[in-house]
Order: structure tokens, then sequence, then C-alpha cells
């Protein structure tokens, strides 16, 4: 296709605005940035990190010092990599960056309401502090010991079954995520087996796609005019549909504790899961009202969601 003259020298002219704009120096009357590799218009760094970002940063550092500004599409993003700059962001000024960015998976699938996701404030405190008194504690996690004992037993079991004299393959894998899934499940929901109606297979998909989808990010996070291949590739879509039933999952599992401690079947501590402890923590504050801080009905999946995934880190 021709292009004429004009048309290529505004082309080039619009591309170079847009380079000099994004490296633009700081007027007297603004602070002065940290060092930052050249990037591309739009794009900024994200195209220069590669397939190991952790080796090019790396190599990025060296060259430009250990505080360095990357701009990651539209989001300004500053480099610590050395062990007196990580002190500084996360001790000295620790404030200062306690808050997070807002993501879209985050937003979508645990409500953005939950302490590794929410903006730092009231109610981020509030829930830290529920979870470190309540839910992860050593003595929570200690008594998870049995049921993580019994689901190895369960994992053990499988094994012999599928390999009789241990003669035949097996699907290390899969048991291993039907064991985690185990803990999951019993640590954040009790030992009821609440999942049996769904079907093992079902249920370890929902389990695998959320964990995936959590991890990862999403195109419109930095370059909001792409957006749209986030649906093209069919991400926004499974978001939407894992986290309606990871939703509907929560809410019956809620309902159903709620119910039993209306009749009056409460778990003793030993056996008490992620959800009966949030209800307990709402129970104490609703008797001591002026001292104590309600969690409704979104905080507590949001909180119960993620604490489950930090049980495996104990497992």
């Amino acid at each position: 296709m021709d292009v004429s003259p004009f048309a290529a020298l505004l082309l080039v002219a619009l591309v170079s605005l847009l380079f000099f704009a994004t490296r633009r120096k700081p007027s007297d009357g603004r602070r002065r940035l940290p060092p930052s590799p050249p990037g591309l218009p739009l794009l900024g760094h994200l195209p220069l990190l590669g397939p190991l970002p952790h080796r090019k940063l790396q190599a990025m550092a060296a060259k430009h010092g250990p505080v360095m500004l990357l701009r990651l599409g539209r989001v300004p993003t500053v480099v610590a990599s050395s062990a007196a700059a990580a002190q500084e962001v996360m001790k000295t000024h620790d404030l200062a960056f306690a808050s997070r960015p807002r993501a879209r998976m985050a937003d979508r699938l645990v409500y953005g309401r939950d302490m590794a996701f929410a903006p730092y404030g009231e109610g981020w405190r509030q829930a830290r502090r529920v979870c470190v008194l309540h839910l992860l504690s050593q003595r929570r996690v200690r008594s998870f010991r049995h049921a993580r004992e019994q689901e190895v037993a369960v994992m053990v079991g499988r094994v012999r079954r599928a390999s009789p004299g241990g003669r035949g393959a097996v699907n290390v894998t899969a048991l291993i995520i039907s064991y985690t899934n185990g803990i999951i499940s019993r640590a954040a929901f009790g030992d009821e087996g609440r999942f049996g109606v769904d079907g093992g297979e079902k249920l370890t998909k929902l389990f695998a796609d959320f964990e995936e989808l959590l991890g990862t990010v999403t195109i419109g996070d930095f370059v909001p005019w792409l957006a749209w291949v986030d649906a093209l590739m069919g991400l926004d879509a499974k978001a939407a549909r894992t986290s309606a039933q990871m939703d509907a999952l929560l809410e019956r599992v809620i309902a159903d504790h709620r119910q039993r401690r209306r009749d009056g079947r409460r778990e003793h501590d030993g056996h008490r899961d992620f959800v009966d402890v949030m209800l307990d923590v709402n129970d104490e504050a609703d008797k001591n009202a002026a001292g104590g801080v309600m969690f409704d009905d979104v905080a507590i999946k949001a909180i119960v969601l993620v604490r489950s995934a930090q049980v495996l880190m104990n497992c």
C-alpha cells in the first residue's frame, strides 16, 4: 500500500512527540524521579521485560541503580532491588507503601475486600487484626494438624490402590491437587464433606480456575485501551463464571453454618473452621458494640477465600 510523504511525516512526528513526552524531565517545582531506562510510547517498559523479567530487571538495575522507575503501560512503578532500598520501602517508609493497587481480577474474585488486595485503611487494619489473632495464629494452624494427617493418609491409600504392589503408574499431580483441595475445604468450611454433592472433579476444576485467575495479570490493568484483548482471550467470561460459582458455594456454606448455630450445633474449638471463626468474631462484636467490628458476608467470603490459600503454605 502506497503511503504519501505527508502521512509518513505526520506519523514520524506523532511517534516522536509521544516518545519525548514520556521522557520529559521534571520542572524545578516537581520532585525528581528515579532514573528510568528508555521505554516505548504508550506501552512503556512492558515489552522490554521479556519472558524472564527477573533477569531483565537485574540487568536494568545493574545499569540504572538499585532504585529505578519503570512505566508498565500507564502504571508508573518504582523498582527497589537492593537490601537497603527494600528496607526503606518495607520498614522505614512502610506506611507510604502499605496500600495496594487495584487489580481487576482481585476485584472480581475476592470482591476487592481481602487484606491482601484491599487499600490501606481502617478496614484493612481490622481485617489484619482478625487474621493474625484468629485465623492464622499458631494455635489455629495447629488445630488443622489432624485434618492434614487424615488427608495425607487418604492420599497414601489412593496411591496404594492405584499401584498395587508398586508396579503401576500413579498420577501424583492429581493426588496432590486432591489433597490440597481437601485441606482447603476442611480448614475453611469444616469436616463434614459439604462439597460431596458437587463431585470431586467439579470442585477441583473450580479451585484450579480460581487460583489461576487470581494470579493472572490482565492487559487492561496496565493498558486500558487494550482491555478488549482480555475479553477476546476469554478471561473476562472465565472470571465471571468462576466468580459466580465460587460465590454461590460460599453463600451456601455460610448459610449452612448460620443454620447450625441457630440449631445449637456449634463446633468445639479444635474443629472450628474459618467460617465459624468469622461468625464468632461478628457475634462478639455484636455483644460489645462499642469496641467490636462487624464483617458483612462479602468481607467474610473475601477473607476466607484468601486465608484458605495461605493454609496450604503450612501443609
